[in-house]
């Protein structure tokens, strides 16, 4: 029923067999039918025939239409077989070509198939190869990323040590001037001298703890723990406060509920540090009149919300969606290397299970973190 190919060699075959069938039922049909009345045609004749010669006989007359049927029956007969080997002939011829046709139009598919997967199954071995490929320039470009940023870190924080001292050297400058200036005149005792040192030492000691500072804030965590929000923000508020004054720039923090969270604290600092260090280049670079930051904590429900707004005018439209890419940067290439937002949003979401946003209101940019509780 299927030759090797899996055709159905019956789906061919049935309709020429049943024309087959149709034709010789019919045939059947018709000399039976055909037979039937040349007995009564016959009969009737042999009546009718008698009744006008009842002398005569009608057996010779009989036979002779009895072998005039009969031949003209085998004649049909032979006819029928004629055509019927013809019909079966041209069945078989068109068998062998339809199914010749069929094998030719399988196998050109069977080798359509077999050539695309064999184009399947490279394309899969040079996808593999592509999919390392990728994997090991992802981390290369990883590895990149965390060098530009511990450098991008490591100028940011010279810059801030640089504020943060300003001050105090300043202040000690100035114990040396008077010191200077009331030896030259005599004027210096013990009592104006150690003064001077025990102040000039509580200046050194802020220098110090500065330094102390700034080395414990980039250390990474290294395992998760319990902290309070506000903690965690003030340590990096302490060091770019002294920025805020200089630039002055009006800093306060809102607190509305403050929460223990679990996660890292000195990276959830950094975060802080680095939101409040783009706020405070956007109202330096656009020169906004009365610059202020405003940093609030709340809870709504389970989610811990810090939102950090600034009155710098917001962020372009366009840019929005870009915002934490890396290498992306609306500053010029000398003052932002593109990494801050996307290592910020990066450590809120992969290493503590958060979510970083920003979006803009009427005065300026959002920039809103929601932690689990």
């Amino acid at each position: 029923m299927f030759n090797k190919e899996g055709i159905p060699f019956f789906v061919i075959i049935i309709p020429f067999l049943s024309i087959v069938f149709i034709a010789f039922f019919t045939i059947s049909y018709y000399l039976k039918i055909n037979n039937l009345h040349f007995e009564e045609e016959l009969k009737e004749y042999k009546a009718l025939y008698l009744e006008l010669n009842p002398t005569k006989s009608f057996d010779l007359i009989e036979k002779e239409k009895r072998a005039t049927y009969e031949k003209n029956s085998d004649e049909f007969i032979k006819f029928v077989e004629i055509l019927t080997v013809s019909i079966l002939i041209f069945m078989a011829l068109f068998t062998a070509l339809m199914n010749s046709i069929i094998n030719d139009t399988i196998k050109k598919y069977i080798l359509q198939v077999q050539n695309k997967e064999k184009k399947l199954q490279s394309l899969n071995k040079n996808l593999a190869t592509r999919v390392q490929e990728g994997i090991e320039e992802a981390k290369r470009k990883d590895r990149t990323i965390l060098q530009q940023s511990k450098l991008a870190r490591m100028g940011s924080m010279i810059s801030m040590i640089a504020h943060q001292w300003r001050q105090p050297l300043t202040e000690l400058s100035g114990i040396l001037m008077e010191l200077e200036t009331a030896v030259r005149f005599k004027k210096a005792n013990d009592t104006h001298i150690l003064s001077s040192i025990d102040r000039s030492d509580k200046m050194i000691e802020f220098m110090s703890k500065t330094i102390d500072d700034f080395r414990n804030f980039y250390k990474p965590d290294k395992k998760k723990e319990n902290f309070y929000l506000l903690d965690s923000i003030n340590s990096a508020v302490n060091l770019i406060d002294a920025t805020f004054k200089e630039k002055d720039i009006e800093f306060k923090i809102i607190t509305k509920q403050n929460e223990k969270i679990y996660g890292y604290p000195t990276e959830f600092a950094q975060v802080i540090l680095n939101l409040l260090t783009n706020a405070k280049d956007v109202l330096v670079e656009k020169n906004i009149k009365k610059p202020k930051i405003e940093l609030t904590i709340s809870k709504v429900g389970v989610n811990n919300i810090i939102e950090l707004k600034d009155n710098a005018g917001g962020i372009e439209q366009e840019n929005l969606d870009n915002i934490f890419d890396p290498y992306f940067s609306t500053k010029s290439p000398s003052k932002g290397t593109g990494l801050g937002l996307y290592i910020s949003k990066l450590i809120i979401e992969r290493n503590m299970g958060g979510e970083l946003t920003v979006y803009n209101n009427e005065e300026g940019a959002v920039f809103k973190i929601i932690l689990l509780g």
